[in-house]
């Protein structure tokens, strides 16, 4: 092992993986051979203007929807009254809101046609 300054072993080996088996982030910390935290990158995509939220919660209403609430929380180490929620979001029925939106826009197209007209 190669010695400290004053020729000094530490009593501990250092815990910093280096090397060429050493997994490499993508998103690499300020500690060494750790990743960036999740609070850290969401700031600095806000500052360069993404928003991270509506992806986010798309990706987690995409896994609601295909899985159970009890497996969702496990994986995602939400509490599964949180996962119940997502889950009931994500496979509501959404014919109503459809149809209201369809009836909403087929005003507004008459309101436009209308005004056109005048």
């Amino acid at each position: 092992m190669d010695t400290l300054s004053g020729g000094e072993q530490p009593a501990t080996p250092l815990m910093i993986a280096h090397g060429p088996n050493t997994p490499r982030w993508l998103f690499p910390g300020r500690v060494p051979g750790q990743p960036l935290d999740g609070h850290s990158l969401t700031n600095l995509l806000n500052r360069q203007g993404i928003s991270v939220r509506p992806a986010r919660n798309g990706a987690l209403s995409a896994l609601a929807a295909d899985l159970p609430a009890a497996i969702l929380a496990d994986l995602l180490g939400l509490h599964v009254n949180t996962a119940v929620r997502w889950v009931t979001y994500a496979r509501r029925d959404w014919a109503d809101y459809l149809a209201s939106r369809a009836a909403d826009l087929a005003a507004g197209d008459q309101a436009d046609h209308h005004q056109e007209s005048s």
